[in-house]
């Protein structure tokens, strides 16, 4: 089985997308191969609305040409899941974001949750998106955040697993079930932090792979319904 992830981010060096591949490989079986590929045209990162509108048809590109070399699921590596839609009207395979795959997964494991984010500037945005996931509202607890505003987690996990901690402990104080990590950067702290709180933490790339294979596994694909009829022609 193959499943492409697209990261949605310009110009991002192949040694990290191999690095993140290497890492999710732990959580989905030995038949699957995964890999990912960013853009390379649209110089942007999808931080708005409006970059998701400049990145959509290189998107759609992407999704298409990984479905015609034989990939059975694509995912979409960001928490705000860009164009996630748009691919789905197109392919005949499924699509998977990072964040509905996070939100559909918690109630199986719990009533309610909460989800920390990297950057407080995003509370605003993220809290508007996860209002289209198809989760009641008021399942969803409190949207917070560390600040790792320019700096990176990978090179700073310990501090960022230490502001990890002291959040998770105040969510889970405050009444929190469940957590869901909501930057994907944070791959591989979801474990011990939900050890070390006491409650599940998903990590939302882990849960977009395992989504991914579990719904080509069982030969089911996302519909294409759409209105008005999608224009495929125009992304040939």
């Amino acid at each position: 089985m193959k499943i492409r992830i697209i990261n949605p981010d310009y110009g991002v060096e192949k040694e990290a997308m191999a690095q993140r591949c290497s890492l999710l490989q732990h959580y989905v079986g030995a038949d699957v191969e995964l890999s990912m590929v960013c853009l390379t045209r649209t110089k942007v990162e999808i931080d708005s609305a409006s970059d998701v509108v400049l990145a959509g048809p290189e998107l759609l590109q992407l999704a298409r040409q990984a479905e015609q070399e034989g990939c059975q699921a694509v995912v979409l590596y960001c928490f705000s899941d860009p164009v996630v839609e748009a691919c789905r009207e197109q392919l005949n395979i499924p699509v998977v974001g990072g964040a509905q795959a996070s939100m559909l997964l918690f109630p199986a494991l719990a009533r309610n949750v909460s989800v920390i984010l990297a950057d407080p500037a995003r509370i605003g945005e993220k809290e508007a998106f996860l209002g289209t996931v198809g989760i009641d509202r008021h399942h969803i607890g409190k949207i917070t955040a560390i600040d790792f505003r320019g700096k990176s987690i990978w090179d700073n996990r310990e501090e960022a697993y230490r502001q990890l901690v002291t959040a998770g402990k105040e969510l889970k104080a405050q009444g929190a079930e469940c957590l869901v990590l909501g930057c994907l950067s944070f791959l591989g702290l979801a474990a011990p932090l939900g050890r070390e709180v006491g409650i599940p933490v998903i990590d939302p790339a882990i849960a977009a792979v395992s989504l991914a294979e579990s719904l080509s596994r069982q030969g089911l694909s996302t519909s294409k319904v759409a209105y008005p009829k999608p224009l495929s022609q125009s992304f040939s």
